[in-house]
């Protein structure tokens, strides 16, 4: 069985989801459902990051809200964010003088937002970045970038990874000119981004969640993701091998040799992570095109051609009120918001209506959940319809004339959602089928039902199963 693997920008739990995080995985899930559908071994993990000093500051926050301290008008903003926004009890918010507790408290809730849009991630290997072994695997990478010369020393003298290096940047450029992105204007952005990228980032920093370096330096969050889609892999297969040398720094050499392309081994669980190589397509938002670019020179680094990623699916920004959507600024439709107002189903199906291409910049339409309303209610009248011809409760419209084409219906989805226009995808099925098949024959009713069997499980599952059926219907596939 051909396999496919998707990833997408780790999580970073310091606050709910916002519309934009939602469709970032929702895009990756709808992937994930279409390869399975077509009958591809599908690997699409779920991890968050915990990284960085944000939670700290949020801590500080709380614990001078708590014990009484003066806030700043800045500092009352995000003590009202979370109460009133994000509407954490206050018997949770005590805990959230320690930032960890905040981290914890917003994974979960997350992991509960993704299951309940649908999102059909492998949850079984979900990891945070505190796992031990991420801390030894980053570190080697680390050490393999000054082996291969890439660590200089900025002119505020720190440590830094050297992107003005001619060469590398050249290997760089030939990597990205390899890489399909879904749309391709943003592969141009990416290659503008390349541009910013400079050596006076530095890698270390001196406090925060993060990675553990020598002398008591953490390495910054921007600086320990741009592999992780191999740890992935580790990850999935580690329990699985049992592997004596997992976890060590001599494993993760071994596996950069193979992965490099420089050694073999007969390993199995590097093999099984080297066949599973390269990511297939890996999902992201805009605002993520420098950290891509860094990707970009990490993989042409220390990646042998055939393990690097193949394609990037880019999002691009929804704007709320002029701006683009923030959970942390407050400024933002919350996906947990959607899912309690709306129901899961339709929560997910606004979401996919949101704009047009998903690559593309949008303004967030206040009349989706309306316009959802409406949609899945007319839907619904039809699906009855659908079932009730084919039970034979209702007499056939055999005075039709109309001859449907099984082949030219799944045609227009198919070239939908390879292209990933998942909106057009969801009309076509809601709205225009059942207006051009309005008065169906019984043999057109069991095409489109066999149609709507296979691709509403890939954009909005769970939702056939809420029409209640009289009879079982056929089973058969597409």
């Amino acid at each position: 069985m051909k396999k496919t693997f998707i990833s997408s920008a780790y999580i970073y739990p310091v606050c709910p989801l916002n519309l934009n995080h939602a469709k970032m995985f929702i895009v990756g899930d709808i992937i994930a459902r279409h390869a399975r559908k077509n009958e591809r071994e599908v690997f699409f993990p779920i991890a968050s990051h915990y990284s960085g000093n944000t939670a700290h500051y949020f801590a500080s926050i709380f614990t001078k809200f708590f014990f009484g301290k003066k806030l700043s008008e800045g500092e009352k903003n995000v003590v009202a964010l979370y109460k009133d926004t994000y509407k954490v009890p206050t018997s949770i918010l005590k805990n959230f003088t320690q930032p960890l507790q905040i981290l914890n408290f917003f994974n979960r809730e997350i992991l509960w937002e993704l299951k309940s849009l649908g999102v059909s991630g492998d949850y079984n290997h979900f990891y945070t970045t505190k796992h031990a072994d991420f801390s030894i695997f980053i570190n080697t990478i680390v050490k393999l970038y000054e082996r291969h010369n890439f660590t200089v020393r900025n002119k505020k003298g720190e440590l830094a990874l050297n992107y003005d290096d001619s060469t590398r940047k050249k290997e760089m450029l030939d990597l990205l000119e390899r890489t399909e992105f879904i749309q391709s204007f943003h592969k141009n952005n990416v290659l503008s981004a390349s541009k910013n990228i400079r050596n006076d980032w530095g890698l270390l920093r001196e406090d925060g969640f993060g990675v553990k370096y020598s002398g008591g330096w953490i390495i910054d969050p921007m600086f320990d993701s741009e592999l992780f889609t191999v740890f992935d892999l580790y990850i999935r297969f580690k329990k699985k091998y049992r592997d004596k040398l997992a976890g060590s720094k001599k494993f993760f050499e071994k596996l950069f040799g193979v992965l490099s392309g420089k050694i073999k081994s007969d390993n199995k669980l590097i093999r099984a992570i080297a066949k599973w190589m390269p990511c297939d397509v890996f999902v992201c938002e805009e605002h993520l095109k420098n950290w891509i670019v860094k990707k970009l020179f990490a993989e042409s680094l220390l990646l042998d051609k055939k393990y690097q990623t193949k394609k990037y699916f880019v999002l691009g920004m929804g704007l709320l009120n002029g701006k683009r959507m923030s959970a942390s600024r407050g400024n933002a439709i919350l996906a947990r918001d959607l899912i309690n107002n709306y129901g899961s189903i339709k929560a997910r199906l606004i979401i996919i209506l949101g704009g047009g291409h998903p690559s593309k910049t949008y303004k967030y339409d206040q009349t989706l959940s309306e316009q959802a309303n409406k949609m899945l209610g007319a839907f619904s009248n039809y699906y009855t319809l659908l079932i009730s011809l084919i039970n034979g409760e209702i007499q056939s419209a055999d005075f039709e004339k109309k001859v449907i084409s099984q082949k030219q219906l799944i045609d227009v989805v198919e070239a939908a959602i390879q292209r990933g226009y998942y909106r057009q995808a969801v009309i076509a099925l809601l709205s225009v089928f059942p207006e051009k098949y309005s008065i169906p024959t019984k043999k057109t009713a069991s095409i489109l039902i066999l149609i709507y069997k296979r691709y509403l499980d890939i954009l909005l599952p769970g939702l056939l199963e809420t029409f209640k059926e009289n009879e079982e219907i056929s089973n058969e596939t597409l």
